[in-house]
């Protein structure tokens, strides 16, 4: 009976121990890894495809698949992974060479063909295609291609403002979650609308012009970062 009380005493004695070190222990050393199940806020962007995210009440971020965005991305998110930013070409002093070179070609909303040409930019106003959306305005060559393969419903999304030339519209929505993993819940807390403007002139390569100018309507200058790096471009 005696032995046992004295091991008792002794597993009590080591409990005790064990628990005084815990407690002595920094704060970094106890607390848990993170995970994709930490909380916190988490914000992106996403392109309005019509698939019918609302703008004016909340939903849960697991509710994206609903709209169209991979699980995969969903996931990303939850754990706080974002987009990577892309470095964009240089403005030139002089149109270059290769300024009407095709970097991509690709069909709008109805099937037609739009081209994407390497262009320029000269700092100021003057240029046209990639270089100068990217340069200028901050856009991507997928944002281009999103706002004429989704435009707006209506006559603005898609509208004829010259012989040959269409100006495109859609909206980018940015988004602000909070909560827990992929249960957070997320509001639409901003909207710009992307205009794309593309001329259908054919050149003497037999393609279009294509892109002329893409910007973000009211911001004068460049899109926010959010508008390029949307999740679903």
């Amino acid at each position: 009976m005696n032995t046992v009380r004295k091991r008792a005493g002794i597993a009590v004695t080591a409990l005790a121990t064990a628990m005084g070190t815990a407690l002595v222990m920094p704060a970094s050393a106890q607390a848990a890894p993170a995970g994709p199940d930490d909380r916190g806020l988490v914000e992106f962007s996403v392109v309005d495809t019509g698939a019918g995210i609302p703008r004016d009440h909340s939903f849960q971020l697991k509710d994206l698949t609903d709209y169209g965005i991979p699980r995969q991305t969903t996931e990303k998110l939850a754990a706080g992974e974002g987009t990577a930013a892309e470095e964009a070409p240089a403005a030139a002093d002089a149109p270059p060479a290769d300024r009407f070179d095709v970097v991509a070609e690709w069909k709008d909303r109805d099937g037609w063909d739009a081209t994407m040409r390497k262009g320029w930019w000269n700092g100021g106003g003057g240029g046209f295609g990639l270089t100068k959306i990217d340069q200028k305005h901050n856009l991507s060559l997928d944002a281009v291609k999103a706002t004429t393969m989704y435009p707006r419903p209506g006559p603005t999304g898609k509208e004829q403002i010259g012989p040959s030339t269409y100006n495109y519209r859609t909206e980018v929505l940015h988004v602000e979650c909070s909560g827990w993993w992929i249960f957070r819940t997320c509001r639409v807390t901003e909207v710009k609308t992307v205009l794309a403007g593309i001329d259908y002139r054919k050149l003497g390569d037999g393609k279009a012009f294509g892109a002329v100018t893409a910007f973000c309507e009211g911001v004068p200058g460049r899109c926010p970062d959010w508008v390029r790096n949307a999740i679903n471009l």
